[in-house]
């Protein structure tokens, strides 16, 4: 199915709402969340009409995550935090767009292959932004690695995991013309100076290789890594890694180490929603203890959501993702195995990246989970599926 085949919108224009979604959010959040909000809105109305699908097992947990979150406002700290995100709740219906949208009709893989090119040709266009806007910022005067921003890899590691499901797919599928997305894809990734993403990019990668068997993408992947040390940009930057682990460099291991084991005792049920401040933070570490302005979450999916919603909260966010996680990686028959691979894969790359960052508060990659959820809802047996 070519991206832009007009019979496509017109058989469920949801569809093209997700698919222009995903082609601007990498660049702009507020512009690309335009059509992901009139989709949802979409499936909403329709969903009250009875004449769409939703998945029992993903509204249980995006149910109950809502409630935690609801509940938590009432014990917060700092109450007009979380209640300023509320509004996040506006784009969970997005699971369901998706899944709807991709299921409607008789072959649901066209239409995720759909939106795979449409994540990948969105992360492209990211790349050409970020071409012309790094050497001007570090003509400007900025070092290198300190432009850019803490969104924008994730991307690139998204649209890398799902460009390996495209150009598996074969030349009979997918034209070769996405091979030239490659350079843009890789440049981008580096470009970035996020270790972070580089080591979970590099973990998935070696995961995908050795389920697909596809060993020449590995010898591609080797090659291309050890490239990249060749830069002395890449290593400079690894070589700083020693400094991160010392207690006096001010980051994550000050928040692991010195914050986390001081606040989350304190606050057995959660100190709110979105309610964490720096000067929380700062307060509650010895003046010796150095730590960079401005920090106000602790770097890490499992760490920030126990701070702010609890023992109760951690365990049902880690209860949903381990089922999620089980979903998209089990055997199915439904739908493509390289697409079904692509969109597991860049799940668990995110995934492994909020060990180190805390991406599920991140507005942009939130929306990119819940479309995550919504495509891995697609290739689940029809019976877990409810017809409204």
């Amino acid at each position: 199915m070519n991206l832009f085949q007009k019979e496509a919108w017109k058989e469920d224009p949801r569809l093209l709402l997700v698919c222009l979604g995903m082609v601007i959010l990498p660049v702009s959040n507020s512009m690309g969340q335009v059509p992901l909000y009139a989709a949802s809105v979409m499936w909403l109305v329709q969903l009250i009409q009875k004449k769409t699908t939703w998945n029992t097992s993903t509204w249980i947990f995006l149910g109950g995550w809502m409630l935690i979150i609801l509940a938590s406002l009432f014990y917060a700290v700092h109450p007009e935090l979380g209640i300023r995100k509320l509004s996040r709740f506006l784009i969970f219906p997005l699971v369901g767009a998706v899944t709807a949208a991709c299921i409607s009709g008789d072959d649901p893989s066209k239409k995720v292959l759909a939106v795979c090119k449409s994540i990948v040709l969105g992360v492209c266009i990211l790349s050409v932004y970020d071409l012309i806007d790094f050497p001007l910022q570090v003509k400007g005067g900025i070092n290198l690695v300190d432009v850019g921003n803490m969104t924008s890899p994730q991307f690139y590691l998204l649209g890398m995991m799902i460009w390996l499901g495209l150009v598996s797919l074969g030349r009979e599928k997918v034209s070769k013309i996405w091979w030239f997305c490659l350079p843009f894809l890789l440049v981008g990734l580096l470009m970035h100076q996020k270790r972070g993403v580089w080591l979970a990019s590099m973990a998935t990668m070696s995961l995908w290789t050795l389920w697909s068997k596809k060993w020449k993408t590995l010898a591609v992947m080797i090659f291309l890594a050890g490239s990249s040390l060749f830069l002395p940009q890449v290593r400079a930057r690894l070589g700083q890694l020693r400094e991160v682990v010392q207690p006096t460099h001010g980051g994550r291991m000050i928040l692991w180490n010195e914050v986390a084991p001081r606040l989350l005792p304190e606050y057995p049920f959660g100190i709110g929603y979105n309610g964490t401040k720096y000067e929380d933070f700062r307060e509650i570490l010895p003046k010796e203890y150095h730590m960079e302005v401005g920090l106000r979450h602790l770097h890490n999916n499992f760490l920030q959501i126990r701070l702010e919603l609890g023992w109760h909260g951690v365990i049902w966010w880690a209860s949903w993702m381990a089922w999620v996680l089980w979903k998209a990686f089990r055997p199915s028959g439904e739908g493509d195995r390289y697409l079904r691979g692509a969109v597991a894969f860049a799940f668990l790359g995110l995934f492994l990246n909020g060990l180190v960052e805390y991406n599920f508060g991140d507005s942009e990659i939130l929306k990119i989970y819940l479309l995550l959820f919504g495509l891995i809802d697609v290739f689940q047996p029809k019976k877990t599926t409810s017809e409204m």
